[in-house]
């Protein structure tokens, strides 16, 4: 009896995670507004009733993918900075971010949906905009800790440059084949940290 109750959470939590995928998968698809409970349902396979029972309405479901969206990036980018050298680290940055080889599509799909979607929902805008000021902000770290004597000016135009390139590849990536424009990009980006360098 007890090892029975002790195994419905990890149900429950394996149930709620394939009704999240297949939310996922239908706001990659169809948007914020076009991925309904129904759609979500058949995707995941499972009666309407077991999506709502395990994760609730469509509100809620939107703010667990939000959670979890955010969740996921904010442990990617961190593992990214951990991964860095002790030198040359925003240089290497540049390198590991703008690889259209590494973008996931799908993830790129969601968040263009998720951003579009805070135009009608200022609670997800506000927290699109924390997500994108936390990704500026780690990015601006990566600056200081190269050239800490930079002014905080210079060093907040530059991290903006970085992130505005990086967004842009990755939001192009769907396209298919962005290699030519990816490498430029990079360059772009390069070019940016060397007028630091030049001005010292």
């Amino acid at each position: 009896m007890q090892s029975r109750d002790l195994a419905r959470p990890d149900i429950k939590d394996e149930r709620r995670e394939q009704i999240l995928d297949a939310f996922e998968i239908c706001v990659a698809r169809y948007g914020v507004e076009g991925a309904t409970l129904a759609k979500t349902a058949e995707v995941a396979g499972l009666a309407r009733p077991l999506v709502r029972h395990n994760v609730g309405n469509r509100d809620a479901l939107l703010a667990a993918l939000v959670a979890r969206y955010l969740e996921r990036s904010y442990a990617s980018l961190n593992a990214l900075i951990a991964a860095l050298p002790e030198r040359n680290r925003v240089r290497t940055a540049i390198d590991w971010l703008i690889d259209p080889d590494s973008a996931d599509a799908q993830l790129v799909h969601v968040a263009s949906a998720l951003i579009a979607a805070s135009s009608n929902d200022p609670v997800l805008a506000a927290k699109m905009r924390d997500w994108l000021d936390g990704f500026v902000a780690q990015i601006s770290q990566l600056v200081a800790d190269d050239f800490p004597d930079a002014d905080r000016a210079t060093v907040s135009a530059v991290a903006a440059g970085i992130t505005g390139i990086y967004f842009n590849i990755e939001a192009l990536t769907p396209l298919g084949d962005v290699s030519a424009l990816a490498v430029s990009s990079k360059r772009a980006a390069i070019m940016l940290v060397e007028t630091i360098e030049t001005s010292r």
